[in-house]
């Protein structure tokens, strides 16, 4: 056979196996699409549920912010109700306390002092507080809503369990309708909600006549056996589906998100279609390159013939250009390879010396992790100690006033004890909740326009009423300037910071406090002659858990987060706070700058009619 047939049967045997493995690819591109937009259907189950389980955590964060509510622990549920309605307000849920026997004690829903029915359920109420957990109701008759309703439930136990509630955060079943419109989805996929019961409870399409019936059972069994996956089944429209799963481990309800069978095929086919189009064309091309570099090469050899014929003739062979370069090329091969190999050396001592850097990096960052491990330890042994020191005098004080003949006056003093160390056990747990919601980005402030000299002269009057700065001279130096801000946190900074110069400033020294406008900011100076810091504590004063003299040291108390804090909410406020010190025993500077309130400074204030005010404040 010619040079020619060879090649064609070289093109054959090819192309052959590759027909074949072709179609076997094509079937697995079929069900490989169909996995995908499968995989594609069950994503969207999980970002819905995200996107669900994210609204019932701010509603549980509400829940439980309103739970430590000084109006509740004094029971007066008037001003609980007024507290409650003002964190509902702007919000679509409402707030339902009941008592542990199922009676509704204030509802803002309606005014206070409305009649309020019984509880239709007090069956949750009971397992909520038998647990001491939250819980996230099933679908519900709502009483007083006159309608569905869905609750976050949380317990609240008081007064060493004398005193027993059941907080709900109820809202709508169609306040989940913006959960289901958060991603972009086709319009025929139908997205439904339903709760441990398999009672459907939002859903995208008929929510009206379908909301508040049972699911399928079929899908309502395979979401009780597997947290997530995917079934075909026939919905309540008689509309063949495939349906994607996914369970909430937080409420345990159930999404759903179905697309048409026919929907899902047809796109596998679509995919599968094009790609059967692109290999044809692709074997086409090829068999007609083969075609030409086959000619090419006859022609090469041939070529080749005639010149060794012309050799043997003796005769001169004409140049004949055949397009084949192998050996002009060899050489400019060689060199090509010298200069592949000198680039090989160049590209491995590269790689030599990002894995020294690699293994620099991992070094310090082991170490650092070692440290952070280390800052933990000590952190838990501190809290624990802590918390065992308040619960050792409140067990002692308890003990105290059981016996039968402990007199009166020390009854009382006993009962002062256990007040004042759960107030300290309280502030410990406020601290860490705070720190832990800001370190989350979990705090909202509610801005307002204030005054940061008023609210730092508020807060001085306020320890000196409580006698905190008696053994200490504190001078106020306070200019008024005017910032956006809440209130709330504003005075947690100037507390935290006052509080920190009193720990570590020996009783019978000085502290200043500096307030005023400086240029487009408001500038809060606490200055103190106490105990100082090193340079390398000046660096690190502001992260969590250092304290004292570099890190948690029992000699001062506490738990080493208040300036964690401080630094969070200063930085939420759009400020920054940096500390100084000459060196040990020479004293601390911190200083707050916060942005100037938009609307002017000193002259724009509803105050600007008074004078500067410098107010020293010692004790009496």
């Amino acid at each position: 056979m010619k040079a020619r047939a060879y090649l064609a049967v070289m093109a054959l045997a090819v192309l052959v196996p590759i027909i074949l493995f072709s179609a076997i690819a094509l079937s697995m591109l079929m069900q490989a699409e169909r996995a995908t937009a499968l995989r594609s259907l069950q994503e969207t189950a999980r970002a819905t549920t995200l996107a669900v389980d994210r609204e019932l955590s701010i509603a549980e964060a509400r829940a439980q912010v309103l739970a430590t509510a000084t109006s509740l622990v004094d029971g007066d549920f008037k001003a609980f109700h007024e507290r409650a309605s003002l964190a509902n307000r702007g919000g679509k849920s409402w707030t339902v306390l009941f008592d542990e026997s199922g009676r509704q004690l204030v509802n803002t829903l309606v005014p206070y002092g409305t009649e309020l029915p019984r509880r239709g359920h007090p069956e949750y109420g009971h397992e909520v507080l038998r647990t001491g957990a939250m819980r996230v109701s099933n679908l519900l008759d709502g009483t007083v809503a006159g309608g569905k309703v869905l609750a976050i439930e949380v317990p609240v136990v008081l007064d060493g369990g004398r005193q027993r509630y059941v907080l709900n955060q109820a809202f709508s079943p169609a306040d989940l309708d913006a959960a289901l419109r958060r991603n972009e989805v086709p319009a025929n996929y139908i997205i439904g909600i339903f709760d441990r019961k398999g009672i459907s409870i939002a859903r995208s399409q008929r929510a009206s006549e379908l909301v508040g019936k049972p699911v399928r059972k079929e899908l309502f069994d395979s979401s009780r056996s597997a947290t997530e996956g995917v079934l075909q089944h026939d919905t309540r429209e008689n509309i063949r589906v495939y349906d994607a799963f996914k369970r909430s481990a937080l409420s345990g309800w159930t999404v759903a998100v179905g697309v048409p069978v026919d929907v899902i095929e047809a796109s596998a086919r679509r995919a599968v279609m094009v790609a059967s189009m692109g290999l044809m064309a692709a074997i086409i091309c090829a068999l007609a390159l083969a075609l030409y570099f086959s000619r090419r090469m006859a022609l090469s050899i041939e070529s080749a013939v005639t010149s060794a014929a012309a050799l043997g003739r003796g005769e001169a062979p004409q140049q004949f250009a055949s397009g084949v370069l192998e050996f002009d090329r060899l050489h400019a091969a060689l060199v090509a390879a010298g200069g592949i190999l000198q680039q090989e050396r160049e590209s491995r001592g590269v790689v030599e010396q990002e894995r020294a850097r690699l293994f620099t990096s991992e070094q310090e960052a082991r170490l650092l992790a070692e440290n952070q491990n280390r800052a933990k330890d000590e952190f838990l042994a501190m809290l624990s100690h802590e918390l065992r020191n308040p619960l050792a005098a409140i067990s002692n004080s308890i003990a105290l006033m059981e016996h039968p003949a402990v007199p009166a006056d020390i009854a009382a003093r006993a009962r002062n004890i256990i007040k004042r160390q759960s107030r300290h056990l309280a502030h410990i747990v406020d601290d860490l909740l705070d720190l832990g919601r800001l370190m989350n980005g979990k705090v909202a402030l509610v801005r307002q326009r204030l005054d940061l000299a008023e609210a730092v002269r508020d807060c001085v009057q306020s320890m000196q009423t409580t006698g905190r700065i008696d053994q200490h001279r504190l001078q106020l130096q306070a200019t008024p300037a005017w910032v956006d801000a809440d209130p709330t946190r504003i005075e947690q900074v100037i507390s935290n910071l006052v509080s920190n110069a009193l720990k570590y400033t020996p009783p019978g020294g000085s502290i200043t406090v500096d307030v005023g406008a400086l240029g487009d900011s408001a500038v809060l100076t606490v200055s103190d002659t106490g105990i100082g810091m090193p340079p390398e504590l000046v660096e690190r004063v502001f992260d969590v858990f250092v304290q004292g003299a570099g890190a948690l040291d029992r000699s001062q108390g506490g738990l080493g987060i208040g300036l964690a804090l401080v630094r969070q909410l200063v930085v939420l406020h759009a400020g920054d706070v940096s500390a100084a010190s000459p060196g040990p025993d020479q004293g601390s500077t911190f200083t707050v700058r916060l942005p100037l309130s938009g609307t002017g400074t000193m002259a724009a204030s509803p105050h600007s009619d008074q004078p500067d005010a410098t107010t020293p404040a010692t004790p009496s």
